[in-house]
């Protein structure tokens, strides 16, 4: 009777799949070898699901309450304290440091101003007086004819390193930085409006609910549009598809000659 060694390499053995073959963080499926798979970003994705909404949310209100209860100080010390805690678990939980790290920065910068002239409302100020330079900044980029979505847009994808020299790219960059522009003006508008009058609660809850939920659906939006006008497959393979495509063959080919 044969011993199972004789039938080795008869046996079909069974592809093991590379870092290029798994799926990554808003895409279904395995990647493609061309680079120019599905892109499929949800809100989940674009915020870090619920605990991204958390975490985002806790600083702001836990000044809102503290500052309602024991004072002014109790509040701004307590949000810096909450935004330490949730850097700390960021880094523990090895997401991003630089998402970590914007976080716990705006926080100190808004508990800052409002320890310094002494009001609470004075919290939000950091965050209404970016999204007016936000606002000037992506119009005066479309006045001039050099939409920033554009420059973020070639430093994501190599394959639209030309965008200023392709009509659709340009038109996609367009649309693109209007809808940031869109999405910086509505914050501006309502914080503007709650912060004269001085709602502090209202002030909050418009910034959670203008903050990260926005940035995600902005997000999903901004792609749609790319992806719409001017899908990255039509400019080619994405650079160094080729050696992932080769790896493949090389796998296919190794897996065809177990099997025959």
């Amino acid at each position: 009777m044969p011993r199972p060694s004789q039938f080795d390499d008869r046996v079909p053995r069974p592809a093991q799949s590379s870092p290029q073959d798994r799926p990554v963080a808003g895409q279904t499926g395995p990647a493609r070898p061309d680079g120019a798979g599905p892109m499929q970003i949800t809100m989940s994705d674009a915020i870090g699901g619920p605990r991204g909404i958390v975490d985002s949310a806790l600083p702001t209100v836990a000044f809102v309450m503290v500052n309602a209860e024991a004072g002014l100080t109790a509040g701004i010390v307590t949000a810096v304290v909450v935004a330490v805690v949730i850097f700390v678990l960021r880094i523990a939980r090895r997401e991003p440091k630089q998402q970590a790290f914007s976080g716990l920065l705006a926080v100190g910068v808004a508990a800052f101003v409002a320890s310094r002239t002494g009001s609470a409302k004075d919290y939000f100020l950091p965050s209404i007086l970016k999204n007016a330079a936000s606002i000037a900044i992506g119009v005066g980029s479309l006045l001039v004819g050099r939409p920033l979505a554009g420059y973020v847009m070639a430093g994501l994808d190599p394959r639209y390193s030309r965008w200023r020299h392709d009509p659709d790219m340009r038109r996609a960059a367009w649309w693109a930085t209007g809808v940031w522009i869109a999405v910086f003006a509505l914050r501006f508008g309502i914080q503007g409006v709650l912060y004269l009058a001085g709602e502090e609660g209202w002030l909050a809850a418009a910034n959670i609910a203008l903050g990260l939920p926005l940035f995600g659906l902005a997000v999903v939006a901004t792609v749609a549009i790319v992806r719409r006008i001017a899908p990255p497959a039509r400019y080619g393979p994405k650079p160094g598809s080729a050696r992932v495509a080769a790896a493949a063959a090389s796998q296919a080919s190794d897996t065809n000659r177990h099997q025959d």
